[in-house]
């Protein structure tokens, strides 16, 4: 318990400071909230490469099958053997099921740090109210850090998409996956190849 106690107050001394740093709090919110964004948005994009540098045998086998399968299934089609289309396009469906979510874990790893973001703004700015220029039904005319927040996050997230090719560790990380991109053996066919 004395380590989180430590983290806790190291992560709270670290990034307290840039929400102090401007004279003009609402600057300073902002820019606190920016700061921790950017820390977010690093260590997620980390999470993912490492989560998929380590899964890489299975994401490989799985695309692998699913590509595979498409190809044997659009092949079928060709042959006109509708049982055997049915039974590789069955297969094909579950292993691009396993592909689909998959990634989808592989993206939400990367949003693990808003949740711990949220916790400390929340310590921190939970009697913080933001006024609004027009009372909204669900919400009124207030709300809360999150409110603020989440739009800064997804800035951040967007801008840091731009630039990550050109900073030093990601450079290396995008060009793994740039090279993983193209070293795929077999490319998948199209249904377009059923009309030549």
């Amino acid at each position: 318990m004395e380590i989180l106690a430590t983290l806790q107050l190291w992560f709270d001394s670290a990034f307290i400071y840039f929400f102090r740093l401007p004279d003009i709090p609402i600057l300073g919110y902002y820019l606190g909230c920016a700061v921790l964004s950017l820390a977010c948005v690093v260590v997620g994009q980390i999470t993912i490469a490492i989560a998929f540098f380590w899964n890489k045998r299975f994401i490989d086998a799985d695309n692998r099958e699913m590509v595979r399968m498409h190809n044997l299934s659009v092949r079928a089609l060709l042959a006109k053997d509708k049982k055997a289309y049915k039974s590789c396009n069955k297969v094909a469906n579950d292993a691009f099921g396993k592909v689909f979510f998959s990634q989808i874990a592989l993206s939400v790893s990367s949003l693990w740090p808003v949740a711990f973001a949220a916790g400390w703004l929340q310590t921190r700015f939970q009697d913080v109210t933001f006024a609004l220029p027009v009372s909204l039904p669900v919400i009124g005319n207030q709300v809360g850090f999150m409110f603020t927040f989440l739009p800064i996050y997804i800035l951040v997230y967007i801008l840091f998409g731009w630039i990550k090719g050109r900073l030093p560790l990601f450079r290396t990380i995008v060009k793994r996956l740039e090279q993983y991109d193209t070293e795929s053996t077999e490319k998948m066919l199209s249904f377009s190849e059923l009309t030549r």
